[in-house]
């Protein structure tokens, strides 16, 4: 089981994503999983991620939240929001540019009304968890320049296992 969890509430077509501990990428399948579910059911009025909670999150979890947010938009919500305290996350989201992708909010809203839902890890083979990653990578790759050569190697290398697989 992973050191790190998320769970999900929903209130008048807002969810929010709670992220907890240290989430990494062996998670990130069963996210985007969840996130699928959700787009497809509709009526997505907007997405909070709470990171109060968060210790780290991997670049596979950081890129999976650009893609969440640019679908929820897609699906007409609106702008994601993001919300941490921690100076630390807070760094690595601006020197990625999420501050121009996301709304930073870094004083938490008081969600305890609203019940939270684990989102439980599912099976996945590696190629979906290679799909995943490289997907989320991608993902980084288009939101700046920096992050285009911090993480081409990775999507390089990603893109070379999955062909290999095949």
């Amino acid at each position: 089981m992973p050191n790190g969890h998320v769970t999900h509430a929903q209130k008048e077509g807002f969810h929010v994503l709670r992220y907890f501990g240290r989430v990494d990428y062996m998670l990130a399948t069963s996210i985007n999983r969840f996130a699928d579910r959700m787009l497809e059911k509709g009526g997505v009025g907007g997405l909070i991620f709470d990171l109060t909670e968060a210790e780290n999150l991997d670049s596979t979890n950081l890129g999976l939240l650009a893609r969440i947010a640019e679908r929820v938009q897609k699906a007409g919500g609106g702008r994601s929001v993001i919300v941490s305290t921690s100076d630390n996350i807070n760094c690595v989201l601006r020197s990625m540019s999420f501050d121009q992708i996301f709304e930073i909010v870094t004083d938490p809203a008081d969600f305890s009304a609203v019940s939270d839902d684990p989102i439980e890890a599912e099976p996945q083979s590696q190629e979906d968890l290679l799909n995943t990653m490289l997907d989320a990578h991608r993902k980084l790759v288009s939101l700046s320049e920096s992050d285009r050569l911090q993480f081409q190697d990775v999507v390089a290398c990603l893109e070379s296992e999955l062909h290999a697989k095949r």
